[in-house]
C-alpha cells in the first residue's frame, strides 16, 4: 500500500518566518507530486532523541530544499495524545498524517518501526522500494552526502529488501521514558511560570 490517496496535514505559510509555527491545514496526496525522494519520520514528543534529531533533520530539509522541492518527508505520529503531537508538530516544516490516522498503524507494522526517532527514505514512485532505512544516523553523520547517496541508489536501483509484513510495537528504553518525565515536569513548570509571570504584567496594567 503506497501513499496515494492519503489525505495529510502541512503547514500554512506565515507572513514572518518563526521556529515554531502551530498553523496547519489539510493537504492531498498532490503534495507529493515531482519529489524526488521521499521520507517518513516516525517520532514522538517529548522523546529526547527526537527533539534533537527534529531539528537536524529541520535544517537538512531546509538546505536541500532551498530552491526547489527535491524532498517530501511525512511525520508520522507515535505520540501519546493529540496535544503531544501538536506540540512535536510546531516543530516541523513538512507534512504529516493526522494524529488517528488508522494508516498510522498500518506504516508502522509494514516498515516494522520498533523506536524512535525513525527515518525511512522511500522512492516516490513507488513505496515499497526502500531506498534506506538509516536514515537518522545518515543525516546525522553525513548531512552534506547523504542526499546523493540515496540518489545514486535510487538510479542504481539498490533497493533494500521488503520489511517483513508482521504486527510490531514501537518501545521506548526506561532511559528515554524517564527522560520524558524529567522533561514534561520541567515544561509544566515552565508553563507555571509563564502563567504567573502574565498574571503579573496584568496586575501593573491594572494599577494604571
Amino acid at each position: 500500500q503506497d501513499l496515494v490517496g492519503y489525505s495529510f496535514l502541512k503547514k500554512k505559510i506565515l507572513e514572518k518566518e518563526t521556529e515554531i509555527n502551530d498553523k496547519f491545514e489539510p493537504a492531498g496526496d498532490e503534495e507529493l507530486e515531482n519529489i524526488k525522494l521521499l521520507a517518513l519520520y516516525f517520532s514522538a514528543y517529548p522523546c529526547p532523541p527526537s527533539r534533537v534529531f527534529t531539528h537536524c533533520l529541520k535544517e537538512f530539509y531546509n538546505k536541500i530544499n532551498l530552491d526547489e522541492k527535491f524532498i517530501e518527508i511525512v511525520y508520522v505520529s507515535c505520540d501519546a495524545s493529540e496535544e503531544d503531537f501538536k506540540n512535536n508538530y510546531a516543530l516541523m516544516p513538512w507534512l504529516a498524517l493526522r494524529f488517528g490516522d488508522p494508516h498510522i498503524k498500518q506504516l508502522r507494522e509494514k516498515f516494522r518501526v520498533t523506536s524512535i526517532p525513525y527515518l525511512m527514505v522511500l522512492d516516490p514512485l513507488n513505496e515499497c522500494n526502500i531506498i534506506s532505512r538509516r536514515g537518522r544516523k545518515e543525516v546525522q553523520d553525513q548531512p552534506d552526502e547523504c542526499f546523493d547517496l540515496w540518489l545514486s541508489r535510487q538510479q542504481e536501483q539498490k533497493y533494500m529488501d521488503p520489511v517483513p509484513d508482521m504486527p510490531v510495537s514501537v518501545t521506548i528504553t526506561d532511559e528515554a521514558k524517564e527522560a520524558m518525565r524529567v522533561y514534561k515536569e520541567w515544561e509544566e513548570e515552565r508553563q507555571r511560570e509563564k502563567e504567573k509571570e502574565r498574571e503579573e504584567e496584568e496586575k501593573e496594567k491594572e494599577k494604571y
